[in-house]
């Protein structure tokens, strides 16, 4: 990798070890609730259906405590599975693969020196093990979001749009079964050129978000710090 930007990384790790550690504080800020919440629950569960207090004590109450130690334990394993070093391996990889030459380099370096971008970061701890981060600048954007980092070339986008993510679910009721699309968030689909160096890889991509309120804040961030964005917004 360049020197210059092997500099620029170690800044953006830096960066990116103080916003993991508000991650995990905020993470660990859960785990005492989850765990009071499944004992509780038990608890309660023992009082619904008119247990006496002795079968609460003796079955009730332990199971709580077990699927409280079941929590700590995943978040324990979380905790202990994840790290700032696997962050810049993904980093690394994506660079790798990303500038190809001088001119590349020399574009991007410029934006990131004289901070001419926006950033966002999102603290997802019910869903990710990392936290999420997205920086537009006028010339280059950055995506993170679970160990998958993505270096985008905005002279390369020719249109941008969200699209909302949808899973199916089934679930039974005492009478039938339901079969039902739930939505789980949304990607911003970009689509580049058809020439360019981006689309010799991909035809297009997706950044996802999730919900709609981080999509938007991503799509506003790109307004305010990308000049050319209007042309591909109204593509």
């Amino acid at each position: 990798m360049d020197q210059r930007l092997n500099m620029w990384l170690n800044s953006e790790i830096k960066e990116f070890s103080d916003i993991f550690k508000k991650f995990n504080g905020k993470l660990n800020k859960k785990i005492p609730l989850w765990m009071a919440v499944s004992i509780i629950g038990m608890v309660v569960l023992g009082f619904c259906v008119k247990a006496d207090i002795f079968t609460i004590l003796k079955i009730h109450f332990p199971v709580g405590c077990a699927f409280a130690l079941f929590i700590w334990l995943c978040y324990w394993l979380q905790g202990k599975t994840t790290s700032v070093k696997k962050a810049r391996a993904s980093y690394e990889t994506a660079m790798t693969e990303f500038f190809k030459s001088d001119k590349d380099t020399d574009k991007f370096l410029r934006q990131m020196d004289t901070r001419s971008y926006g950033e966002l970061n999102f603290l997802n701890v019910e869903f990710d093990k990392y936290p999420s981060r997205f920086i537009a600048g006028n010339d280059y954007w950055i995506f993170f979001k679970d160990l998958n980092c993505r270096f985008i070339r905005v002279d390369d986008i020719e249109s941008i749009y969200g699209k909302e993510e949808k899973t199916r679910v089934h679930y039974s009721t005492s009478t039938t079964h339901v079969r039902q699309n739930v939505a789980v968030g949304v990607s911003l689909v970009i689509k580049y050129k058809e020439n360019s160096a981006s689309a010799a890889e991909y035809q297009e991509e997706k950044l996802f978000f999730d919900n709609g309120e981080q999509y938007g804040q991503a799509l506003e961030l790109i307004k305010k710090y990308c000049s050319k964005s209007s042309y591909f917004l109204s593509a």
